[in-house]
């Protein structure tokens, strides 16, 4: 019965299940005496946001129809809510580098951390409010552009229009580490 849902509907569902996932995850915070928070994607969501988000992608696959095979993007659905409390947090963020830049050797100097493998390359590209955008001045060692990292730094919620996406958070960078649970 379930074997003829086409793969738009099915990407969405599994987006709509990590957000739930990550909503019931809640907060992990750091230990006393350190001063960098450590958050999920979850937490860059206002209380209730992820349930909208869900209901949006939803009706957005419904209205585009389900049998989009083409290369032509999907709309990213737009949401620019931001948790307050967050702006100039220290925090630590696990994610996936997607570069804009990549120079010899495997270094970066910008890119989106995204929340799982092949967001913003494939359609459509998650909600601006779960997508950091990152700068630095000096670059940053990327092993493998499919491994995921810790980064840490002061996040802002701060506005970017990209060629990949829309981005409602932007993290000063302090470090880049493997992602080890």
């Amino acid at each position: 019965m379930y074997a003829h849902i086409p793969p738009m509907v099915l990407r969405a569902l599994l987006i709509s299940l990590f957000v739930t996932v990550s909503l019931l995850a809640g907060s992990a915070h750091a230990g006393d005496g350190d001063s960098v928070r450590s958050i999920v994607w979850a937490d860059l969501l206002p209380e209730g946001e992820g349930e909208r988000l869900a209901r949006l992608q939803q009706m957005q696959a419904v209205e585009l129809g389900f049998d989009h095979f083409g290369t032509e993007q999907f709309p990213q659905i737009m949401s620019f809510a931001a948790v307050e409390a967050l702006d100039g947090q220290r925090v630590r963020l696990g994610g996936y580098i997607l570069p804009f830049d990549y120079f010899s050797g495997g270094r970066v100097t910008r890119f989106l951390l995204v929340p799982y493998v092949g967001a913003c390359i494939h359609v459509p590209p998650p909600p601006p409010n779960q997508l950091v955008y990152v700068e630095t001045s000096e670059p940053v060692q990327v092993d493998g552009l499919w491994d995921p990292v810790f980064a840490e730094g002061v996040l802002r919620i701060q506005r970017q229009d990209t060629d990949l996406a829309s981005v409602a958070y932007t993290l000063e960078l302090d470090s880049i580490t493997p992602y080890r649970p």
